[in-house]
């Protein structure tokens, strides 16, 4: 889409766990195409540093190399994230994307996900540890906030404060899980202050709707 208007650079392929594998990624591609990134499903790092079996099937270099892939990261451990980042590194990959938007109880409970959000200040903390030694580009997708979409004015702030190399945003906040509508007055109301490159995520289903997003935000990196 980029290439045809101008306006938006990418269209991203959204990871959804469990669903968007590498066969299905690899059968879109085939069949269907059309998308510019390929978002890998999260992967958490395990303290003592290694892969499961199941996510190295996932981000595989040889099996993804053919697809413009995106590997995604889950850990509230700057340590554990920047291990990550390396380990993909060396696999040929040049952008991690840190999942800050997982609402998942079973995510959230344990502070990883769209739960890092809860604490304003320990959010800080791990991204200033993270850029104080990452290598490479790194981008963020994240929610509103946890409760209420005001949370994220604070939340931005933190965001704005790191070379992030793109901030996709998902405008619901946490206990919504994926009800409700995505608040796209808050989005339209942060974009401007976004110093990142935004991408926006949440209900496209359709053409129209994409379309339309594009107009209504033509300074939009991209669209998941």
């Amino acid at each position: 889409m980029g290439s045809e208007t101008g306006m938006i650079q990418t269209i991203d392929f959204a990871p959804l766990d469990g669903i968007t594998k590498i066969v299905f990624r690899q059968v879109w591609s085939q069949f269907f195409g059309g998308v510019d990134r390929y978002f890998i499903p999260f992967f958490s790092p395990t303290p003592h540093h290694l892969m499961t079996p199941r996510d190295l099937r996932e981000v595989d270099y040889i099996h993804n190399a053919n697809l413009p892939s995106v590997p995604q990261v889950m850990t509230k451990n700057a340590n554990d994230f920047l291990w990550a980042c390396d380990v993909l590194k060396d696999m040929g990959y040049t952008e991690v994307n840190l999942n800050f938007g997982c609402p998942a109880g079973t995510v959230t409970a344990k502070g990883k996900g769209s739960g890092m959000l809860r604490d304003p200040a320990k959010l800080d903390a791990f991204l200033e540890a993270v850029f104080s030694h990452a290598e490479g580009p790194i981008s963020v997708k994240t929610r509103l906030g946890v409760e209420k979409q005001e949370e994220f004015a604070a939340i931005l702030t933190i965001y704005n404060r790191y070379p992030i190399s793109e901030l996709t945003i998902h405008p619901r906040v946490m206990r919504q899980l994926y009800r409700g509508q995505a608040d796209r007055e808050a989005f339209a109301a942060a974009l401007p202050q976004c110093k990142p490159p935004v991408c926006y995520n949440g209900d496209l289903t359709t053409t129209g709707q994409l379309h339309a997003l594009e107009a209504e935000f033509p300074t939009l990196s991209g669209i998941m």
